[in-house]
């Protein structure tokens, strides 16, 4: 992904779905990030999940504390206690599942970098073998550290409400209502959902 390609994805998205171009006039220019480091983006993800956007910011921004910068590696994630896990705010379960991914990645049992082979299925596939994920933090994998382009992660809240809310659906969008609606975004599903969260902010500020 650069600056053509989501020029690219824009023209499209903007042409084909008229509350995406507005979206995209609000918004501005598509400035993804994305973090190649799959282990750190792994337990960011774990972080996050179920989380409002604010809290997991600011856990994360305790776990880099207490990590003592952003290299994350799994050894040094393996020298964390359950204890010093908890006390930056993760539940038991949460460090749980943070401890036995980085005993995996140290142990050889997965070998992230062999994933860039994979379909977007396989990927996931293979990454719910892992204790703690599931397909929501699969597909934030596959988004925002591998950069796969057509990506629609259903059981996101803010991508439910916000398609609830910019589509004008009287009740909460059904996962084939969502599905029905971003038919049209492929192949950028990624690149819309993007947009999809940074319009939700608009809409919360009511400049929408």
């Amino acid at each position: 992904m650069d600056s053509l390609y989501f020029e690219k994805a824009c023209r499209s998205l903007r042409r084909r779905d008229v509350v995406m171009r507005k979206a995209i006039k609000l918004v501005g220019p598509c400035t993804i990030q994305l973090d190649r480091n799959g282990f750190r983006m792994l337990i960011r993800s774990i972080v996050g999940q179920q989380l409002s956007t604010s809290a997991a910011r600011t856990i994360w921004r305790r776990f880099l504390e207490l990590n003592g910068g952003r290299r994350v590696s799994a050894g040094k994630v393996l020298s964390f206690s359950t204890a010093e896990l908890r006390g930056i705010g993760l539940s038991a379960a949460k460090c749980r599942a943070v401890l036995s991914i980085a005993k995996n990645i140290v142990d050889g049992e997965v070998r992230l970098a062999a994933l860039k082979q994979f379909t977007d299925e396989q990927v996931t596939i293979e990454l719910m073998k892992l204790r703690g994920v599931g397909p929501w933090t699969a597909q934030i994998y596959l988004m925002f550290s591998m950069g796969r382009p057509d990506v629609f992660p259903t059981g996101d809240l803010g991508i439910a409400n916000a398609v609830t809310a910019l589509y004008k659906f009287n009740k909460h969008a059904t996962e084939n209502e969502m599905l029905e609606v971003a038919e049209s975004w492929r192949p950028y599903r990624t690149i819309a959902c993007w947009y999809l969260w940074q319009a939700l902010d608009i809409v919360r500020e009511g400049e929408w």
